[in-house]
């Protein structure tokens, strides 16, 4: 690069190396920032023109050669070059092209640190606010198909063991309060996100009469960095979205897991649509659920964001380093895999059909009434819980051993097994009626999931 196409170079004498040229730029993966990054310097003018830091002619010329920018980078007319570094050099130098000598005024009272701040802010609030209209609809999602099956006997698992019945609703409703804080979480973000570093120039603000909070307010924030030292050194709310981010991809991983076993053979519990899942190169029978795959793949990437900016953060001194540059590359690839998530997730529950048949049988072959037969006895006989625990695990290994389920064991079985004074109801081990016993707030009785779906609704309304 030569000394006289940098915005920085009146103190050097020779230009900066090839390979180091290669290191600095950023105009590869930053340029998508050029719409706020014009979009607070058309601020930032129009802050300097009110408090009489510029006048008004060079206000409105460099309004107006910022305008046109846009419309040549939107047209595909902005030449890219490494040399001049990022997508603030290039819209700057430009600028200088179209104006003339005015246009160096648009760097007054501001720093690059700010303005990469800024800008990075303007970006990250922008796709929250997205982001959280997406996750809105796929609780919305959530909730419809639990409320459609809150009558649906389903399986649930602990150590990936057949465990009790449960509804398939109640067990929908456990991801839908799942990815409900995640809505939290990612609001969170979008308040400490809400805060604007324009002003605080390099590390000790500007030399010049500025209003901060003018620029603020019309940049739509709600307030300003109260320490400029913060203000350009600050990611805590990037770590804040990379944490969402994490989380959200962990649930959405855990959900794409049972999808995966549920959708084989073997399971055969869910069925996947053809509009997400792929088939074989070699293979004519095979219907793969890569979608969820490779959602659970990116969960990585996702964490992996994390560590990085963490690791990156660490050791800086205060106040700027240029080590953050690279915080841009983490943020805009988890902001990316985090709106490919939530809809990868609603597109698979709008191509899923769930199959209860498979889920009831495995549910009696797997004695899933065991624990409402401990019960059972502690209440109706008056027995200690584990001599009941112990008693009913005899029970299960007879129905193994003679091949039966626990739903077809007769009167004669049972006094096999315990001796005279004991006796099961059919009632009792019908699947339905292990749901129906169940008790207490949030569990999966009929009533309760009621509750649950009720509570649902209200916060849902609150979305519209």
């Amino acid at each position: 690069m030569s000394k006289d196409q940098r915005l920085w170079g009146g103190r050097f004498e020779e230009g900066i190396s090839e390979i180091c040229q290669d290191i600095s730029e950023s105009i590869s993966f930053d340029r998508i920032l050029y719409a706020f990054d014009i979009q607070a310097s058309l601020i930032h003018v129009k802050m300097l023109e009110k408090q009489k830091i510029i006048t008004t002619d060079v206000y409105e010329k460099i309004s107006r050669g910022l305008r046109q920018i846009q419309k040549e980078i939107e047209s595909d007319k902005m030449n890219y070059r490494p040399d001049l570094e990022d997508i603030h050099t290039h819209i700057e130098k430009r600028l200088i092209e179209i104006v003339g000598e005015e246009g160096k005024s648009l760097h007054t009272g501001r720093s690059r640190n700010d303005q990469v701040a800024t800008d990075t802010h303007l970006f990250l609030k922008h796709h929250i606010k997205t982001q959280i209209v997406y996750l809105k609809e796929l609780l919305g999602q959530m909730f419809e198909l639990a409320q459609k099956n809150k009558q649906t006997i389903w399986a649930g698992y602990t150590h990936l063991q057949i465990a009790q019945p449960v509804l398939l609703g109640h067990y929908l409703m456990a991801y839908f309060w799942m990815f409900e804080r995640d809505l939290h979480l990612l609001e969170f973000s979008l308040c400490e996100t809400d805060c604007s570093p324009l002003g605080a120039a390099a590390i000790g603000g500007a030399n010049y009469p500025i209003d901060r909070e003018f620029s603020a307010e019309e940049l739509g924030f709600k307030k300003v960095y109260a320490n400029s030292m913060d203000a350009v050194s600050n990611r805590d709310y990037q770590m804040s979205y990379h944490f969402f981010a994490a989380r959200l991809f962990i649930h959405i991983s855990r959900f794409c897991e049972d999808m995966i076993l549920y959708n084989s053979v073997e399971f055969s519990y869910v069925q996947l649509g053809d509009k997400v899942t792929t088939g074989s190169s070699i293979m004519p029978q095979k219907k793969n659920p890569d979608i969820a795959e490779l959602l659970r793949g990116k969960t990585a990437r996702v964490i992996g964001d994390l560590q990085m900016l963490l690791i990156n953060m660490k050791g800086l001194p205060m106040a700027y380093n240029r080590d953050l540059q690279e915080d841009k590359i983490y943020l805009f690839d988890s902001i990316r895999q985090v709106t490919l998530g939530i809809k990868g997730v609603g597109e698979i529950l709008n191509n899923i059909t769930f199959k209860p048949e498979k889920v009831r049988d495995n549910l009696l072959r797997g004695f899933s009434q065991a624990t409402d037969i401990a019960d059972y006895l502690v209440s109706n006989y008056k027995i200690p819980f584990r001599r009941a625990h112990e008693m009913t695990g005899q029970i299960v290994l007879y129905c193994e051993s003679k091949k039966i389920t626990l739903d077809q064991l007769e009167p004669g079985n049972v006094t096999e097994v315990w001796g005279d004074g004991y006796e099961l109801s059919e009632d009792l081990l019908k699947l339905e009626s292990c749901i129906v016993r169940k008790m207490g707030t949030g569990s999966t009785s009929y009533i309760e999931l009621d509750k649950q779906l009720e509570a649902a609704s209200k916060i849902i309304e609150k979305f519209s």
